[in-house]
């Protein structure tokens, strides 16, 4: 196969940037493009609240049941096909989810989430074999690009519906650039055929699970998983507490996640001029935890900027976190693998961990329980963290003991 920075004309290498960048915008759009639209949803289906909550839960679980199944697949199946012929499942799923009931509702989230789940979990395996020299920043982009697609979902979702006359149509649009994204991408890759490596020759039959530095990159992505669910499920109803708006609780969340965006992109030269990865990743992490007392404790007139700090030290956490599902795997077929450990772990441990301790909040009481339980999630973060950073490969070959 040939590699992108080493084949093809500048024309055939911008064509597998675009495809990349459309790609990765549109991973998460389909998840978090229903969160702004729930109350009319439950409305219309006659939903319950726990039946909405389960809706707004399935995409995390759902995630982490299908990051592992790629891994499999990628034994019959090159992570550009996989990528490819997978978003097709997630068209049929929003399609589904937009034009039934109850049942599309639901099965219509699964099958999309299947259908992403299975192909973001290829594209560390897909970024090890295209631009092996340039895995870090491409994890950086892979990373800001999940960000916008979510930014841009969840704020145009509500205009979209209302212009084109309802809720189905504001999900069901998202299929567009779906489509879009698969056609750039089979244009590329059709004109410049992958190679297959479904094996690995020799890590064939080495389990991952007995990797202490797979252990350490899955920890750590679960800690972020837990944080970030924990954070988004639970501050806007104790900024609601403090006094706030809806809009102005909801404005707060929108600042956090734009500045994940600038973060994200120049986490992998931040990286370099503080030190090393593990550094940047400690710093990072306790900078969120800071933010985070800061936005609960400190005079409502800090919110904004300790929202802009809470945004930029998770969006340097995502980006390193992603870069090390590439840095830490020898080949491509094993980054597949790691991506689908820490994937699948991360996102049915995380969400099922930070599910647990909402026990311990209560609406109406202390924050301290809720920040308590966040920068225990950091702490973890840091720890595990640092130790995945050091130098080293999930798997120890042959050629490396001797």
């Amino acid at each position: 196969m040939d590699k992108a920075g080493t084949s093809g004309s500048m024309k055939g290498k911008m064509l597998l940037l675009v495809a990349f960048l459309i790609i990765c915008f549109n991973l998460r759009t389909g998840f978090d493009s229903p969160d702004p639209l729930l109350g009319t949803i439950e409305k219309d289906m006659g939903l319950s609240l726990e039946n909405s909550g389960l809706f707004a839960l399935l995409p995390v679980f759902v995630l982490g049941v299908a990051a592992p199944i790629s891994p499999r697949v990628a034994r019959w199946l090159t992570p550009w096909k996989i990528i490819f012929w997978f978003q097709l499942l997630a068209v049929a799923g929003i399609f589904w989810r937009s034009w039934d009931g109850v049942a599309g509702l639901y099965g219509g989230m699964v099958l999309m989430g299947l259908g992403m789940g299975i192909a973001g979990a290829a594209i560390p395996g897909l970024i090890k074999h295209q631009f092996p020299d340039h895995a870090s920043a491409m994890m950086g982009i892979y990373s800001a690009m999940i960000g916008v697609g979510s930014a841009v979902a969840s704020g145009l979702s509500v205009p979209i519906s209302n212009m084109l006359g309802g809720w189905r149509f504001g999900l069901g649009i998202w299929i567009i650039p779906i489509l879009l994204g698969m056609l750039v991408w089979g244009a590329y890759f059709l004109k410049h055929p992958v190679g297959v490596f479904q094996r690995d020759p020799d890590s064939s039959g080495r389990n991952l699970l007995r990797s202490s530095k797979a252990w350490q990159v899955t920890i750590f992505y679960l800690s972020r998983v837990g944080a970030a669910y924990f954070f988004y499920t639970w501050i806007p109803i104790f900024l609601r507490q403090r006094g706030m708006s809806y809009v102005d609780a909801g404005f707060i969340l929108s600042v956090a996640m734009f500045a994940q965006l600038p973060a994200t992109l120049s986490a992998h030269a931040l990286e370099k001029a503080t030190g090393g990865r593990g550094l940047l990743i400690v710093m990072a992490m306790a900078l969120a935890a800071l933010s985070c007392w800061g936005i609960l404790y400190l005079p409502l007139d800090w919110a904004v900027w300790m929202a802009i700090l809470f945004g930029l030290a998770t969006g340097t956490v995502f980006s390193r976190g992603m870069a090390l599902m590439v840095e830490r795997a020898r080949t491509p077929s094993e980054a597949i693998r790691l991506s689908g450990m820490s994937q699948g772990i991360g996102f049915t441990m995380g969400a099922a961990l930070s599910l647990l301790f909402t026990s311990f909040l209560h609406q109406g009481g202390s924050f301290l329980p809720f920040c308590l339980v966040y920068t225990f999630f950091c702490v973890l973060g840091m720890i595990s963290g640092r130790m995945s950073a050091q130098p080293g490969y999930c798997l120890l070959y042959t050629s490396d003991a001797a």
